[in-house]
């Protein structure tokens, strides 16, 4: 039955391949492949296949910064200029909470004008903040909340200075090798990687290859590569408590409200620290939106529901993922089919879809 769906979804939205894992009261009960992985070998994708995951990295990245919050090394309400050099006058009063609940204010360099003629550059963490280090600040840090791929490319660059470590051994070593994820990885399209899958893009209805896309306008934003098999392990560390303390998650699966709007009831979610809370009610819900050239990503955590999907596709079109994880989630839990999706999908013409900000 839940075949039937996922197979239904692939031929709608002409997806190759995607990979699903749910997770159920710390127990996988999904973990499958459907369709192609690479389609020019015709290879299968799988539970091992590997994906690029984009903006769901933004949880491991923040995740990172928590666990230093939790050992005393940082404070959340310190100024990103503590740790970094050279920055704008206006970030000064910018703090790592604000980063961490989109409420900086910054520009997100991935909105430049030019962003989409640098993508195939190979250029260094000082000329990708070039792209908005001139820019006036959206608002006020603290004040609105909008999505800021920039910020969480400065919390990268603190990681760094803090530790004394490079982005990929920090993660390597605090995250992904302790809990045997050994399939995630930073991404680097010249590497080898096992069980890789091609990505793609629709242009004019017909699948085409991605172009390249360099790692340097990713990095801590999304610039990771992972499995449903290894976020199977990244879930069951989120259930166990095996990286952070449940009060600290907690505080990161909290709704962060800026001073100003009326976000949780009128976009019907808010952030968190690191993820996106949802307004579902008195169900906890938190997420993230992954998008990125070639991929789409989604990891939905029904908290109260002790429900958790995760999926990876290799197709760029698909602007909610969310949206399928929670149909699949229903079809483990079948309360969740009374609650309506949040946020909902826009009312639009047939054939356009609803975009949302928090991939």
């Amino acid at each position: 039955m839940i075949d039937d769906y996922i197979q239904a979804i692939m031929t709608q939205n002409q997806i190759p391949g995607i990979s699903i894992a749910v997770v159920q009261e710390g127990e996988p009960v999904l973990v499958k492949g459907y369709g192609l992985a690479n389609i020019e070998h015709s290879v299968s994708a799988n539970e091992h296949t590997v994906y690029e995951v984009a903006s769901v990295g933004k949880t491991f990245t923040a995740t990172a910064i928590i666990m230093l919050l939790e050992q005393g090394i940082i404070s959340l309400e310190d100024a990103i200029a503590d740790y970094l050099d050279d920055l704008p006058i206006t970030w000064q009063n910018v703090t790592i909470q604000h980063i961490l609940s989109h409420q900086s204010g910054i520009p997100s360099y991935t909105d430049a004008p030019n962003y989409w003629e640098i993508t195939h550059l190979n250029l260094s963490k000082s000329e990708i903040l070039a792209l908005v280090t001139h820019l006036p600040l959206k608002f006020q840090p603290g004040e609105f909340s909008a999505y800021d791929n920039t910020g969480y490319y400065l919390l990268g660059l603190i990681l760094e200075k803090v530790t004394g470590q490079s982005y990929e051994d920090l993660l390597q070593e605090r995250i992904f090798a302790p809990l045997g994820m050994n399939a995630t990885v930073m991404n680097n399209p010249s590497d080898i990687v096992p069980h890789r899958a091609a990505g793609y893009r629709l242009l004019n209805s017909k699948l085409v290859n991605k172009s390249y896309y360099s790692l340097s306008v990713t990095y801590s934003a999304g610039g990771q590569l992972s499995s449903v098999e290894d976020m199977v392990k990244w879930e069951q560390a989120l259930c166990g408590e095996t990286l952070l303390k449940q009060s600290t998650l907690n505080l990161m699966w909290t709704p962060h409200f800026p001073n100003q709007g009326d976000d949780w009831e009128k976009l019907r979610y808010v952030a968190g620290l690191g993820w996106w809370v949802f307004n579902y009610g008195d169900h906890q819900v938190v997420g993230h939106n992954g998008s990125i050239l070639g991929f789409a990503s989604n990891i939905t955590r029904f908290i109260d529901d002790k429900i958790t999907v995760i999926l990876f596709c290799n197709l760029d079109k698909i602007s909610r993922p969310d949206a399928i994880a929670k149909k699949i989630a229903e079809y483990y839990c079948p309360a969740l089919t009374e609650l309506v999706l949040q946020p909902p999908l826009a009312k639009r013409e047939q054939g356009e879809r609803d975009k949302t900000n928090y991939s």
